[in-house]
């Protein structure tokens, strides 16, 4: 914020030292306008000259102000820091897993079974008790 503070000064010091409008306070003072001719010419221009012409003197004046000071406010080097993390090391604690079997009945249902000769039979199988791990 402050190197653009600094820039915006220079340019505008520039853009003033540079460009100043026709006429108006300053060395020369006011100038008085010419004569009166039998014809009245209207211009189409406002105090920065014909076409603004007087612009480009602030406008590059400015753009050399401003590199000249980020040549002076920039910085002068650069410092490469390389940061090395450590190495993050876990411990785990080991899990106790308290596991035991019960018996649990699985109710009949009809199975298909392929028969060698390719045709399907629907057969009941009964239901029976199985032994199962629960974990805890």
């Amino acid at each position: 914020m402050k190197k653009a503070m600094i820039m915006l000064v220079v340019a505008a010091a520039a853009a003033g030292a540079f460009a100043r409008p026709h006429g108006g306070p300053g060395p020369g003072g006011h100038r008085p306008p010419p004569p009166p001719r039998h014809y009245h010419h209207h211009h189409h221009h406002g105090g920065w000259g014909r076409g603004g012409s007087s612009f480009w003197g602030g406008f590059v004046g400015g753009v050399v102000g401003g590199a000249i000071v980020d040549a002076y406010v920039g910085p002068r080097y650069t410092e490469t820091v390389v940061v090395q993390q450590a190495p993050v090391v876990v411990q785990q604690t080991p899990v106790v897993v308290q596991q035991t079997t019960t018996q649990v009945w699985v109710e009949g249902r009809y199975v298909d079974q392929v028969q060698a000769n390719g045709t399907v039979v629907r057969v009941w199988q009964p239901g029976h008790y199985e032994t199962r791990a629960v974990v805890y």
